[in-house]
Order: C-alpha cells, then structure tokens, then sequence
C-alpha cells in the first residue's frame, strides 16, 4: 500500500485520519506544523500529503511550494476550514490534487485518497493482479437514526430505506440504547442534542461495547467543535444541519467498505 503524509495542527483531524488510513493498509506519517511537515516530506519521500491550508511555523501554502521544490508529481490534497472559491481555484491551478472542507468531515478525505492512489496505482501497474471480490451487499447493513427531531428521522428513514438500508429509529438516547444493544447496528446515527441522554453520552457507553459499529454524530452549527471530539472517542465522521443527504450516504458507504477491507 501507500506511504501518506498527514500534516495538520488539530491533533484530532491527524489521529482519526491516522487510525483509519492504516486499517485501510497505509503506512501513515504525520506532522503538526508547516516546518516539520516539510522535513518529514524530505526524508520519507511519501505517495501522497494531506495538507492543512492552516499551520503553525510555516503557511500551507508555504509547505505547498516546498514539497514542489522537492516532487512535482506527488499528489497534493489540502484540507481546510475555510474553502474560498477563489482560494480553492489558485490551490488546483497550482497543482493540487483536490482541496476539500473540514465541514464536510473525513469521509470525502478517505474517498479522494482512494481515487488519488488509485490512479497513480493505475499509471505505474507493471501486471494485473487478481480483482478483490466484490463486498457483501449493502442492503444488509442496518443502519439506526437517534435523534429526537421525528422530521429529520423520517427523511432520513425514507432516504436510507431508498438505499435498501434495514432502518431503526431512535427518538432519545436511552431508547438508542436499547435499540442499539437489542439489533447491534452496523451503523449509528446520533444526534448529540437529544433528551435523556445526549449523543455524546451514547457514544461513550456503545463505542466499547461495539467497536465494529460506525458511530456519525449529527451535528448543529453551535455544536460542530464537540462533534469533532467525537471522533476522539470512537466516531467514525459527523454531518452538520441541515444534513447533505447525499454527503451522508457516501460517509456510510465509505464506513462500510471500510469495515470490510
């Protein structure tokens, strides 16, 4: 597999990316400012840098032209809080790969990984090598929906369903609980504001106890910051209100190849 550079200050962005690239099969590096980044891209000489626009000590766009200094070819993909449309254009102008929003959380950052080494994989392949078998279907996987707002689990129901998804609703913590304990679903959707007990309380009574499910924190914008905690305590992603549908299912559908590789 893939040797990746992961250079960003948030200490919870670099561990989940870490835990998740390296199940997937990569030798992961990491770093935590912009100097160090660079250092480390000139002494491990990696297949691909996630890079943050935001670092200490030194610019992403600092540590950007430092690595074309150093490679031209290696892939580029900037991950940022803050996609300016003008900024994202002069970032692939200049030779990224893709440029992404930490808003959009880690799932599209896993996908365009896969693409990216996929591609290059593609282009130096010297003979074929036996296709993987196809993963199980995903109509098995059931999926269950805790929040407290009936509006919101009824589209999200429709649309799972829509997928060939098996869907639980949850309307409060202690009944996901109990749901979660009785049907052991392979993927949980909490919403962190919800009455009895909170998502994040959930959270950290279920992740020990089910360490094969794909916990995704739904989030409010006044709540973002906690739900990227989340990922610190077992979460797999987290989507923000009003929820990307389509976002959602491609972070399910990436915690479930994931699962299976």
């Amino acid at each position: 597999m893939a040797k990746i550079l992961v250079i960003d200050d948030d200490g919870i962005v670099r561990d989940a990316l870490s835990v998740f690239l390296m199940r997937a099969g990569h030798e992961v590096l990491t770093a935590a400012d912009g100097a160090n980044g660079v250092q480390a891209f000139k002494s491990s000489l990696p297949d691909l840098v996630v890079l943050d626009r935001d670092l200490p000590v030194l610019s992403g766009s600092g540590v950007f032209d430092k690595i074309r200094e150093v490679s031209k070819s290696v892939p580029i993909l900037i991950l940022s809080g803050y996609d300016d449309p003008e900024e994202v254009g002069a970032y692939l102008r200049s030779g990224a790969a893709d440029f992404l929003s930490k808003s959009d959380g880690l799932s599209p950052v896993l996908a365009a990984v896969d693409r990216l080494l996929g591609a290059a994989s593609a282009q130096v392949a010297a003979a074929p090598r036996p296709a993987k078998p196809a993963p199980a279907p995903s109509g098995a996987a059931i999926i269950l929906v805790a929040d407290d707002d009936e509006e919101i689990r009824k589209v999200l129901n429709r649309f799972l369903s829509s997928l060939a998804y098996e869907v639980l609703e949850a309307a409060d913590g202690a009944e996901a609980l109990a749901l979660a304990r009785a049907r052991r679903p392979d993927i949980i959707l909490l919403d962190i504001a919800m009455p009895k007990k909170d998502g994040v309380e959930v959270l950290k009574e279920l992740a020990p106890e089910m360490p094969g499910a794909g916990f995704i924190m739904i989030t409010g914008n006044e709540d973002e910051e906690l739900a990227r905690e989340c990922l610190g305590l077992g979460a797999f992603d987290y989507v923000s209100k009003p929820i990307n549908i389509d976002s959602l299912g491609k972070s399910i559908k990436a915690r479930l190849l994931l699962h299976r590789i």
